[in-house]
């Protein structure tokens, strides 16, 4: 995706002014760094591609208020996942 830098297993779209997760990212991504967007929601399956490798998912400062239920349960590799400096209410169960 041209709004993120790549290398090698790294996509790094952090500050980009992103409102969204964008598509195409790789589905051999092991480290996503979404942090300090503008993010407000994230959409149900939107890690779906990721389930493979990804281990680390940076979402602080973005604007997100809630989770959907589930949003993480695929990612069965995933061992840090930073949702700091947002504006969430609640952690749905289970994830």
């Amino acid at each position: 995706s041209s709004q993120c830098s790549c290398s090698g297993k790294t996509v790094d779209c952090y500050s980009r002014s992103l409102a969204s997760v964008p598509a195409g990212i790789p589905t051999t991504t092991q480290v996503l760094g979404l942090s300090s967007n503008q993010i407000t929601k994230l959409e149900p399956g939107v890690f779906d591609r990721l389930t493979a490798l990804l281990t680390i998912l940076a979402l602080n400062d973005n604007q997100l208020q809630a989770l959907s239920e589930g949003l993480f349960d695929r990612l069965g590799k995933l061992q840090h996942l930073d949702l700091s400096k947002n504006q969430l209410k609640s952690i749905p169960q289970g994830a």
